[in-house]
């Protein structure tokens, strides 16, 4: 016999997680109509004196902040979801590692923190419905440290913010 509850909850974790690593993504790769995408239109994101307001404002910020980013790789760790129907909440524990274009020298921003989200399923998927950023932890290195000598790193690609990174081509359609 099937659990059709636990089955239903199994399923909206999953899907959960999906949103969760497609928004790390959508920031990463400056895919920002995929980001938007993620949010309900009424949705709103904190993210401390960086952009407060709707998934606009946030996006503008991204964007002028673009050309200042040579850097930008956000991963999920762990996730702790409670799921009512179709409303959740999320306490999604992140890295964020940045290098930043300074006048004079880059600088490496990495931050150790949690999203704190609301989601609510709409027309069969789930949104964001609130996002805020919570810091528990920041190192800068100023000078970016960043060095790719090392036999393991050398002569590899190089990843880089927005859509000139190697992955986009991994999943573009196949041309005909």
């Amino acid at each position: 016999m099937v659990d059709e509850a636990g089955l239903t909850l199994l399923l909206a974790r999953d899907e959960l997680h999906r949103l969760v690593n497609a928004y790390c993504r959508a920031v990463d790769r400056a895919d920002y109509e995929a980001l938007r995408d993620l949010y309900h239109p009424d949705a709103t994101d904190a993210h401390g004196s960086f952009s407060t307001g709707g998934v606009e404002e946030f996006i503008a910020q991204l964007r002028a902040a673009e050309p200042y980013v040579r850097v930008s790789q956000h991963n999920i760790t762990t996730t702790n979801f409670v799921i009512d129907g179709d409303w959740a909440r999320g306490e999604i524990y992140c890295l964020v590692f940045h290098t930043f274009a300074g006048p004079d020298h880059d600088s490496d921003v990495v931050i150790g923190g949690r999203y704190l989200d609301e989601y609510t399923k709409h027309d069969g998927r789930w949104k964001f419905s609130q996002r805020t950023i919570v810091a528990d932890w920041a190192y800068r290195n100023d000078p970016s440290h960043v060095d790719f000598g090392h036999p393991s790193t050398r002569g590899s690609l190089r990843g880089q913010p927005g859509q000139a990174d190697p992955s986009i081509a991994l999943f573009a359609p196949p041309q005909a």
